[in-house]
């Protein structure tokens, strides 16, 4: 059945709107802090690109005035974009990004539906329509909404080549997965992950369709949309990759293995990495930079290669298991935390919960909700992937691959949280949903015996 033809869908949808519009009206009125609830420390490296995007036509960092290379450009032209049309940049950003929160629940329908009908489809938008993520980073001026909302068309797109191939859904999901590279570039890897998969299912002939086709069709445009980014630097920096935020997180990374090491805060680890940088690094041209960044961060990762590896069971848990709550409870009641130790209480998140907001009861069960949702859908999403392995393996196997990845790399540093689960989450819930059919139809077979 056709999203548009369901009316269980438009139930769920308007439901979600009126939800959607009546927070935001209560944070833009009323909220205490104002537009400050919606900035992240990242927010300022997409927003100043943004700004000088608009003036001077170069996207430029937030620090050096350089040519930007720590972020890619999706984002700041997402938000210039939105500064164009609304002459703002942060409520208009979160109106945009609420609707694209909304509009997420069309592609996961879709694929729910292709994969296994329009119960488990309607099941499916349920579970992302509840989803304490989505609608809190919808709060947020970051990158996680825009980059799902895109890897959701290409998830679909895949997955409908894969059970009927054509060489216009190909080259639609390499639209759209070069353009969530350009948002996060933590996708970027996935290029050449998914690239290989469909590649092995052609050889297997488990997707009727040739290899070099693959190739033409969703691996060298690709190359190409992304390779243009990397020109781009090499032409205006000399440095060739696609971003240097990779060097500057082996680096950075290492701050809570300093706070544990010499009993510092994270901030004050932070302060001794950045002041055991070279003297003028900022004026060092991009390609030393990089280089710094690497040769400073090796002696680091060998020296606390054991304990990241202690500690990595417990990222993996909060990037999966996360509810955001922080971020929820700042959305609702305001600054119960003052800012300045938000830095190491919030956005670092150097332990796996925060007594600090659990001391009043509404926080209490504000946590047990939030809390409790994520673990009903990761358990529904994992039983899942068991039921859609018997009917749709291929699929289910590039759709347990796909999650598996940014569960990963959303899980290799001491900052993991639930932000991370961000780009896979509307994948759970499609998987969630073919639990739920099964539920629902094993339920009803016990009513009518």
């Amino acid at each position: 059945m056709r999203f548009y033809k369901d009316k269980v869908f438009w139930y769920v949808f308007t439901a979600l709107a009126l939800v959607k519009g009546a927070a935001l009206a209560g944070v833009f009125y009323f909220h205490p802090l104002g537009e400050k609830i919606l900035a992240f420390p990242d927010s300022l490296t997409y927003v100043y690109p943004a700004q000088t995007w608009l003036e001077y036509g170069q996207m430029w960092e937030a620090v050096t005035a350089a040519p930007m290379l720590l972020r890619t450009p999706g984002y700041p032209f997402f938000l210039a974009v939105v500064q164009t049309l609304f002459h703002n940049m942060t409520w208009a950003v979160v109106l945009v990004q609420n609707l694209l929160s909304l509009a997420l629940l069309i592609p996961v329908y879709m694929t729910a539906e292709k994969l296994n009908g329009k119960h488990a489809a309607r099941a499916a938008v349920l579970f992302c329509a509840a989803s304490v993520l989505y609608f809190s980073l919808s709060f947020a001026v970051l990158t996680e909404i825009l980059c799902a909302f895109l890897l959701s068309w290409f998830v679909y797109f895949t997955v409908n080549f894969l059970l009927k191939p054509a060489r216009h859904k190909l080259f639609l999901a390499a639209l759209f997965l070069s353009s969530a590279v350009y948002v996060r570039p933590a996708a970027y890897y996935f290029m050449f992950a998914s690239t290989i998969i469909l590649v092995c299912f052609s050889a297997a002939k488990l997707v009727r369709f040739p290899a070099w086709k693959i190739a033409a069709f969703f691996f060298a445009p690709l190359l190409i949309l992304v390779g243009a980014w990397q020109v781009r630097n090499s032409v205006q920096t000399g440095f060739g990759g696609f971003t240097s935020v990779g060097a500057y997180n082996l680096y950075m990374w290492n701050e809570d293995y300093l706070a544990h090491k010499y009993n510092l805060s994270v901030p004050q680890a932070h302060q001794l990495l950045e002041n055991a940088l070279p003297p003028g690094f900022n004026s060092l041209p991009p390609t030393e930079q990089v280089r710094l960044y690497k040769a400073m961060a090796k002696p680091l990762i060998q020296e606390s290669f054991f304990y990241k590896l202690s500690r990595a069971p417990l990222w993996a848990v909060k990037t999966l298991f996360g509810a955001n709550f922080v971020h929820c409870s700042r959305l609702l009641t305001g600054g119960a935390i003052p800012e300045e130790e938000l830095d190491g209480q919030m956005l670092n998140h150097t332990a796996a919960l925060h007594e600090n907001w659990l001391k009043t009861i509404p926080h209490k069960l504000l946590f047990l909700l939030t809390a409790g949702e994520v673990f009903l859908l990761v358990l529904c999403g994992a039983a899942g992937f068991l039921l859609l392995w018997k009917t749709r393996r291929t699929e289910t196997f590039f759709l347990l691959v796909y999650c598996l990845y940014f569960w990963g790399i959303g899980s290799v540093f001491f900052g993991a949280y639930a932000r991370f689960r961000a780009p896979f989450e509307f994948a759970l819930c499609i998987t969630a949903g073919a639990a739920a059919n099964a539920l629902l139809q094993y339920a009803k077979t016990k009513i009518k015996r």
